[in-house]
């Protein structure tokens, strides 16, 4: 009998046949159960290309080679055991013989060659396929001596024309691979709705294989989710209503906030272009207006009228630090409707998915014989997102629909046919808009993929000649409400050295509190060491990235609770203030920076309108540095040509609240960035997933959401706990990496170093490597890799003030070893 994976635990070997017929139902079910209206291929034809590629994946497993390997595990792996493209080969020709298709039987041949990678770019020209061809010739020939009447047994029933294998051209699928840069165009011409078309359907191809593959090798069950679309997570009016009866002090209809947001929820709910026509939509309005409950209510109402009534919604935010506070929120509400059903498997109906959460499915097994091989089912669920509502950043959705990485693909197709809510959009690099005009666009109309974008400043991200985006509310109506009028902007155009920002400030401020943000890391510390000196009567404090994450959560805990206690607080931060994080101040300065954070950080003052209209002060600064030229600090983040359309948009002296969604409107209609677009939607056309070096094309790994900056992660262990976790740590790796250990115990180990994994995380920064100069050579960072570190002694006596964070110039002078 031919095998497909070894016995494993409780496990019996698994057949070739049962994988083969396992994985192709799934993927053809799964593809099945979609809504799609594509133009390339009809969707019962997609059904049956996922079969017979789920089906031949694993062909290249049928050779003697192979099952000599798999059963032996002493057994090195060499040229011959290697399936991937063998079975690659025999699915091209397949495919071609039964759907007559040059160009989707490449895609099936591209999809099962990296079934177990990444994509690949289609142009494979520069591969060596002789040497490929001459290896899979002697592993056919093998196959076909050894298994031909097994395989022809389970394959006819599937595949009438199986036997045609018998006389396979290798030098026909050579001519292809050489010339596959010319089938795409031959195909599809310059047609590039089309082309984007075919990038999602390999993808989605791509996304159905790899998740079933994984999942049935696993023998892995998902009753767990069975059915839980069906049974949506909304009902937010629900919880508003049972809201105003247990706290009417706070939710009561009396009070004049809650009646704008009723009318808000009721505009929502009750409009009348929510339909499973119509793919996009807006919802522009200001903080405190109850965006994030409005967004889970149409969400609610559409799916309602969705064939079916059934889609998950995927809800996405820019940064980690701003997910717990909304996953919060949904969680409230679907315990109160679901009430001990999600108790019983919440993860049924919730998850939180970003590179920090858990990967963990509450209650699927007995958690007192929870296992490593629980934990990696577990993570195998969490990574393909079966929950019924999932909250993630922007990284994991953008970097899955723009993707070439297995790891992310496996998710693709569970946002096919998703409602995508996309909140602080506003935080999307320019560059990439007229990209995502096109990308929304085919995966909304052809792929009946749903999306609302959420902002309280609204970029033009949808097509609106093409997509015809709904809005969901009258904006002004609500924007320009005097309960909303909270903010006078004063814009002080003039530009000032840091030096003399930080004594003026000193000399002049006296209001309660306030809040200032800077541009640089840098900046921001020097202002705060120059306040906390220079008035002594404010609590000052300090908010960067050079906190380490568990810092960074009591800090922004402490500040809230400091405020609600009328406390005099100063706050200094950068720019991970400006999204999300709910904290409130009477008064505000910000460096000079784009349009949209400069609102953003707006929605820090006076949020909730607790100082009344107007009651909160904001004053837009110019900083340059005198020890750089009188560069002004903007520069050292932002584009050029963002300060210019800033200087455009806002050519007065003194703006209100009211008027940000009129300026709003003005800037971004300034922005037609079409290069790194127009780079990467070239490569999209050409499938080009991974090769460098094409003229005009940015290839799909290089795609980054977020431009970041060179950085070393490091571990600063500013807790015994966090100390004795890392130890711990590094002796599991080293046992892991330099011993001999039977299986159990290796796989024991395993699991603990997922669990201090997991731990760590919130003692990890992300550090230039000239933040790290002064600590480099003098034995102060330990460890190696990704699991490098400062420890708990050093990092108090040179490196971390619980104050500032990491330090880039120690506390005091490093003597002793000197490392050679």
């Amino acid at each position: 009998m031919l095998i497909s994976h070894p016995a494993e635990k409780n496990f019996k070997e698994k057949p070739l046949r049962d994988h083969l017929l396992n994985v192709a139902e799934l993927s053809r079910k799964g593809m099945a159960d979609l809504r799609l209206d594509l133009t390339l291929i009809s969707h019962e034809e997609l059904q049956r290309l996922s079969f017979l590629i789920g089906v031949l994946h694993d062909f290249g497993k049928a050779t003697p080679y192979f099952q000599a390997y798999i059963r032996d595990r002493e057994k090195k792996a060499d040229q011959f055991t290697h399936h991937g493209f063998l079975s690659a080969l025999i699915g091209h020709c397949l495919v071609k013989a039964e759907m007559k298709s040059d160009l989707f039987s490449y895609v099936a041949y591209q999809v099962i060659k990296n079934h177990h990678g990444d994509l690949e770019a289609f142009d494979a020209s520069n591969n060596d396929i002789h040497t490929k061809l001459k290896t899979a010739r002697t592993q056919l020939d093998k196959c076909l001596q050894v298994y031909y009447g097994e395989l022809k047994e389970f394959y006819l029933p599937h595949i009438p024309h199986f036997d045609i294998i018998e006389h396979i051209d290798m030098d026909e699928l050579k001519e292809v691979v050489e010339e596959s840069d010319f089938l795409i165009e031959e195909s599809l011409g310059e047609e590039e709705d089309k082309r984007l078309e075919l990038f999602f359907i390999t993808n989605l191809l791509f996304s159905f294989l790899i998740d079933s593959d994984k999942k049935d090798a696993a023998r892995l069950d998902t009753d767990y989710f069975s059915g839980n679309l069906k049974e949506p997570p909304g009902q937010v009016q629900a919880f508003i209503e049972q809201s105003k009866k247990e706290n009417p002090g706070k939710f009561g209809g009396h009070i004049p906030i809650n009646k704008l947001r009723d009318q808000f929820m009721a505009e929502i709910t009750t409009n009348p272009h929510i339909s499973p026509d119509r793919h996009f939509y807006t919802l522009t309005a200001p903080t405190g207006i109850g965006k994030t409950y409005g967004c889970l209510a149409f969400a609610d109402k559409l799916i309602e009228r969705l064939p079916g009534q059934s889609a998950r919604i995927i809800y996405c935010l820019p940064y980690t630090s701003i997910i717990d506070q909304n996953f919060s929120e949904f969680e409230k509400i679907i315990r109160f409707n679901k009430g001990a059903a999600y108790e019983q498997r919440p993860t049924r109906y919730l998850l939180k998915h970003h590179h920090l959460a858990g990967h963990t499915v509450k209650n699927r097994v007995v958690q007192e014989e929870y296992c490593y091989k629980d934990y990696l089912d577990d993570r195998l669920l969490v990574e393909s997102w079966e929950s019924a509502l999932i909250v993630t950043t922007f990284v994991q959705f953008f970097h899955t629909v723009i993707g070439y990485k297995n790891r992310m693909l496996k998710k693709f197709h569970r946002i096919v046919n998703s409602v995508v809510i996309l909140d602080e959009v506003q935080n999307i690099n320019p560059d990439y808009y007229q990209l995502l005009k096109q990308v929304f666009h085919i995966l909304g109309e052809r792929f009946h993929t749903y999306f609302l974008l959420t902002t309280a400043t609204q970029p033009e991200i949808f097509d609106l000649e093409r997509s015809k985006p709904i809005s969901l509310v009258d904006s002004a109506g609500y924007t320009g409400h005097s309960l909303f009028n909270r903010v006078k902007l004063i814009i002080e155009k003039q530009p000032q050295d840091l030096g003399t920002f930080k004594e003026r400030f000193c000399r002049e401020f006296n209001g309660d509190n306030c809040l200032i943000v800077f541009n640089t890391k840098g900046a921001a510390e020097e202002m705060f060491r120059f306040i906390k000196e220079n008035k002594p009567e404010y609590r000052v404090l300090c908010l960067t990235t050079n906190l380490v994450p568990v810092d960074r959560r009591d800090k922004i805990e402490f500040i809230k609770q400091a405020l609600l206690r009328r406390e005099k607080i100063i706050l200094v931060s950068t720019q991970l203030i400006e999204a999300g994080v709910d904290i409130s101040f009477k008064n505000v300065y910000r460096d000079f920076g784009p349009f949209d954070s400069i609102i953003q950080v707006a929605g820090r003052c006076n949020r909730s309108g607790e100082y009344g209209e107007l009651g909160g002060t904001m004053t837009l600064v110019r900083l340059i540095n005198e020890n750089h030229q009188g560069r002004e600090f903007h520069s050292y983040i932002y584009k050029p040509i963002i300060a210019q359309y800033v200087e455009k948009t806002m050519r007065e002296n003194i703006y209100e609240s009211k008027d940000f969604l009129t300026l709003t409107r003005d800037y971004f209609s300034r922005f037609d960035f079409e290069r790194e677009s127009r780079r990467l939607l070239n490569a999209i056309h050409e499938l080009n997933y991974d090769r460098d070096n094409i003229k005009d094309q940015t290839p799909v790994k290089d795609f980054k959401l977020i431009d970041e900056y060179d950085t070393e992660g490091l571990f600063i262990l500013t807790t015994l706990v966090a100390q004795a976790s890392m130890e711990r740590l590094q002796l599991c790796l080293a046992k892991l990496y330099e011993e001999e250990i039977a299986e159990p115990e290796k796989e024991t180990l395993l699991f603990e170093i997922e669990g201090l994994k997991a731990t760590l995380k919130d003692y990890q920064i992300s550090l230039r490597e000239k933040d790290l100069e002064n600590y480099e050579k003098k034995d102060i960072i330990k460890g190696e890799g990704p699991y490098r570190y400062i420890s708990h002694e050093d990092q108090a006596r040179y490196a971390y003030d619980a104050e500032a964070g990491f330090l880039k110039e120690p506390k005091e002078q490093i003597s002793g070893v000197i490392c050679f």
